[in-house]
C-alpha cells in the first residue's frame, strides 16, 4: 500500500495484498459516484465498484480506496480493512479496520444517524469514508 503524491492532486497507490499468499480485495469509489448506506453493506460485493486489478491505481480528490486482506497466515484469522480517502488537497489518509473510534467521533460531530446504523467492518469502512467526505474530523489515521 505504498502511496504517491503528484502534482496535479492525484494520489498513485500500489494496489496489492500485503501478503501475497492471502486473500485480497480492493475497490475504488470514485468522487463522483454514491457511497452506500453503511447499513445496507455486509461485505465488499454491497459495494457498487469493480474490483481492482493488482498494480498501481490513480486516485483523485474525493475518491475512496477500499481494501480487505484475509489474515490467514498469523494467529489473529479474520480480515483487515483500510480505507483511503483523497482530500481536496491532495492528500491521501488511511484508516485501519477497527472503526469504533471513527464513528464515536463521527456521532459526536453530529453525523446522520442514518449513516450511524450498521455493524461489520466493512460497514465501518463506508461509515468512515461517508464521514471524511463530509469534511468530519477523524482520529487514527495511520
Amino acid at each position: 500500500m505504498e502511496v504517491e503524491n503528484a502534482p496535479n492532486g492525484s494520489v498513485s497507490v500500489s494496489v496489492g495484498p500485503q501478503d501475497r499468499r492471502c486473500r485480497y480485495w480492493a475497490k475504488v469509489v470514485r468522487a463522483e459516484q454514491d457511497l452506500p448506506l453503511p447499513s445496507e453493506v455486509s461485505g465488499a460485493g454491497n459495494i457498487e465498484s469493480p474490483y481492482l486489478q493488482r498494480g498501481d491505481e490513480e486516485l483523485l480528490p474525493g475518491d475512496v480506496l477500499f481494501e480487505g486482506e484475509a489474515n490467514h497466515h498469523s494467529k489473529d484469522r479474520g480480515w483487515s480493512y483500510w480505507v483511503q480517502f483523497v482530500d481536496s488537497a491532495g492528500a491521501c489518509v488511511m484508516y485501519r479496520s477497527g472503526f469504533s473510534a471513527q464513528k464515536a467521533a463521527a456521532k459526536a460531530q453530529g453525523m446522520a444517524t442514518a449513516l450511524l446504523a450498521g455493524s461489520g467492518d466493512v460497514a465501518g469502512a463506508v461509515r468512515v469514508a461517508h464521514a471524511l467526505r463530509a469534511g468530519l474530523n477523524l482520529p487514527g489515521a495511520v
